[in-house]
């Protein structure tokens, strides 16, 4: 039952004047707008990525659900989600081999006029898109390069033949193994376009065979015996910083680990492969809008200046880039020279054949032909089956 109206309501001056103050906290009641529905957002950070990623959002008061997986299977994780596309995020963190894939299949939508527009370095506007449209918005560049001690001696130049040969003139008795090169397709990449090579379905031919004899031909010689598999990272790690290692072939990806940074320097390494992170927004995304306002944030240049200070991360725009550490800014340099895997949906498929062809070679139990011929065989079962 209603309160009795008190006698001063009830005078038609005082009654219109309550029946205004009523509808204006009607009308603001009807006006509030509630909150934006949460970013729902799927990436690839590692674990010290993620802290800082959390930092930043917290920061900004952006309402968003994170969620990882991990970057071995993102590729086939990340298709999958989309591909259903019943239950989506809004933002996807994506290594740039996997655009191609998720274009071809109209997974993901076109960038912003306006976000497209920000200060991209040349070699992050490259990876962003595909046939001069802008599918995704990067967030980091990465790719293969040298890293030594300021005190051991650069490279004559940046060939493998002068890499290989500073590695034997750097080789003493406490330093047996000077170079560090991984058994893996993408450090293979660079051998392979020395010999005249591409990594493409048909690449399986004479380069290749040339290629993986040279590169098989370190191990034990100037690099140390491949170990075990899922144990490159700690390894190579451990070595750097017992002073084992005269010049690593590694990526920016692998710097915050390396210790203290003053002591690094980097150089370019020939033919090697240049890739980086993307961001892109499914076609399937409840929330598009809220996706390119996050993707805004993260490459905004105060966020990748905290990357690149934490990290030394090389940000993809020329303005984050000019400010960040001397570490980044020389990979960065060193990274100009090197050029992108081929921008084909089937080329991340082609790694697991291959890594299995090198280790084989590595370790003896099959010659290079023989290798070859196998991964031939390999990839042309994935050239008839497509990408799947």
């Amino acid at each position: 039952m209603a309160a009795p109206l008190h006698p001063y309501a009830r005078t038609p001056g005082l009654r219109a004047a309550r029946l205004v103050i009523l509808a204006m906290i009607a009308g603001a009641c009807r006006s509030a707008s509630p909150p934006p529905p949460a970013v729902r957002f799927l990436h690839t950070f590692n674990p010290d990525e993620t802290r800082l990623v959390d930092e930043l959002v917290s920061e900004l008061g952006l309402a968003v659900e994170a969620a990882l997986v991990p970057f071995a299977r993102g590729r086939q994780v990340i298709g999958e989600i989309l591909r259903a596309g019943t239950d989506c995020p809004d933002l996807v963190r994506i290594d740039a081999t996997w655009l191609p894939e998720l274009v071809a299949r109209a997974l993901v939508r076109e960038v912003p006029p306006a976000l497209a527009a920000q200060d991209w370095t040349p070699q992050a506007a490259e990876l962003a898109q595909l046939q001069a449209r802008w599918w995704s918005v990067p967030q980091a560049v990465d790719g293969l390069v040298v890293v030594r001690d300021p005190a051991v001696p650069p490279p004559a130049s940046p060939s493998l033949t002068d890499l290989v040969a500073a590695a034997r003139a750097a080789r003493t008795a406490t330093r047996r193994y000077p170079l560090s090169v991984r058994v893996d397709g993408y450090w293979f990449v660079p051998w392979l376009r020395d010999a005249g090579g591409e990594l493409v379905p048909g690449g399986a031919s004479e380069p290749a065979i040339r290629a993986m004899t040279r590169i098989a031909a370190l191990f034990g010689d100037v690099a140390p015996p491949p170990p075990s598999p899922g144990l490159e990272e700690p390894d190579e790690n451990q070595r750097w910083l017992r002073g084992d290692i005269a010049y690593w072939i590694t990526g920016p990806w692998n710097f915050h680990l390396l210790g203290a940074r003053a002591p690094i320097a980097v150089s370019a390494l020939a033919h090697a492969p240049r890739g980086g992170q993307l961001l892109v927004v499914p076609r399937c995304a409840k929330h598009p809008d809220g996706g390119w306002q996050l993707a805004a944030a993260l490459t905004s240049h105060a966020a990748l200046a905290r990357f690149a200070e934490r990290f030394a991360a090389v940000p993809p725009r020329a303005s984050a880039l000019a400010a960040a550490p001397a570490l980044s800014r020389a990979a960065d340099e060193a990274l100009r020279g090197a050029a992108m895997l081929p921008r084909d949906p089937v080329t991340p498929l082609l790694f697991d054949d291959l890594n299995a062809a090198l280790t084989a070679v590595a370790v003896g139990d099959a010659t290079p032909e023989e290798a070859v011929a196998g991964l031939g065989r390999a990839w042309q079962r994935i050239t008839r089956r497509g990408v799947p």
